[in-house]
């Protein structure tokens, strides 16, 4: 097949394996269920997580984590946390200048108290100050994936906090180096055709 792709033909496309066999699952859906299915829409708009091997960290529950980059001289640790479905993670506080943007599902935000603040649905994207109220973070509906990006800082990152509000452990710079260092690598490179 030789169709055009953007000034490309489709031999010089390159995929994973794991895309391909999902790009044919989400088309198959569509034309038997019907693009106003609820079933093939969900499928078809799913992130797919396959390339990414995710770690967890003792003691947090509902949350797992792939370090994306480390960068020592310009101070930036990227990663992209998988918040549980309907759980909480741990109250906390951030102690870098952070972004986010939801890859899937909707991030929710809760006060100290538990009492839910903000709500941060699929594709919004914000950026922060170090600082600001102790939270804790979760999932909606459908477990949230987003890309946190802290910067400014080769100090503590996040402080988590007990119910007394008192500092129960830090996860610094050298923390997630280390935790870069000891993260599995993606299950394959890209296979070009």
């Amino acid at each position: 097949m030789t169709e055009k792709t953007d000034g490309k033909s489709m031999t010089d496309v390159a995929i994973t394996r794991r895309e391909g066999v999902l790009g044919m699952g989400a088309v198959a859906a569509l034309s038997v269920l019907g693009s106003g299915s609820a079933v093939a829409k969900k499928f078809a708009g799913e992130f797919d997580q396959s390339n990414i091997k995710w770690n967890t960290l003792d003691g947090i529950e509902n949350l797992w984590y792939h370090i994306i980059r480390v960068d020592p001289s310009a101070k930036i640790v990227d990663i992209v946390f998988k918040f549980a479905a309907n759980k909480k993670v741990v109250l906390h506080r951030h102690h870098a200048d952070y972004s986010t943007f939801i890859i899937q599902g909707e991030l929710r935000l809760y006060d100290k108290d538990g009492v839910l603040k903000e709500i941060r649905p699929t594709g919004s994207y914000v950026q922060k100050k170090a600082g600001g109220p102790p939270h804790d973070e979760g999932g909606g509906d459908v477990d949230c994936i987003a890309l946190f990006s802290n910067w400014g800082t080769d100090g503590v990152i996040y402080e988590i906090l007990d119910p007394e509000l008192k500092t129960a452990a830090t996860l610094g710079f050298k923390d997630f180096k280390a935790l870069f260092e000891a993260q599995a690598k993606p299950v394959q490179s890209i296979i070009q055709r």
